[in-house]
């Protein structure tokens, strides 16, 4: 089974062999996915999930904003990271739609290593959550 860390490894290591458009639009899929199911961990294991209607979104939107609009009765702290995690996601999405979508631009090294960044914050602020919901 794979996890978030494993496919944000992939993309590091693509990164490093990679030379032109089409390696430079996987790394910045993986990237993207690694940081999506990350958030998308957190928002799940959160102990009080935010009450916005997302049914008449796509499941990428829908997580933004349920991200962006914790509920307001969980933890002060956690609502911060779920908002920040919220709007480094929607920064990523761009990237990836470019990558996926738009095979008439081409894709450069620094925006593969725009996405990997971007998805490297998304789990760390992961890591955070998770060590505030634990309590470890």
């Amino acid at each position: 089974m794979a996890t978030p860390a494993d496919l944000l490894a992939h993309a590091k290591e693509l990164l490093k062999s990679a030379g032109k458009d089409l390696e430079y639009r996987l790394v910045i899929e993986r990237a993207y996915y690694a940081a999506f199911h990350a958030a998308q961990e957190f928002e799940e294991a959160l102990p009080r999930r935010s009450q916005v209607s997302t049914d008449k979104t796509g499941s990428h939107d829908g997580l933004f904003q349920r991200l962006e609009c914790p509920d307001a009765k969980l933890d002060y702290g956690l609502r911060i990271i779920s908002q920040d995690i919220g709007a480094q996601m929607r920064l990523l999405k761009p990237l990836r739609e470019l990558a996926s979508y738009e095979l008439h631009e081409t894709i450069r090294v620094d925006q593969a290593e725009a996405a990997i960044a971007g998805a490297e914050e998304v789990m760390a602020e992961c890591g955070k959550a998770r060590k505030k919901i634990t309590g470890g």
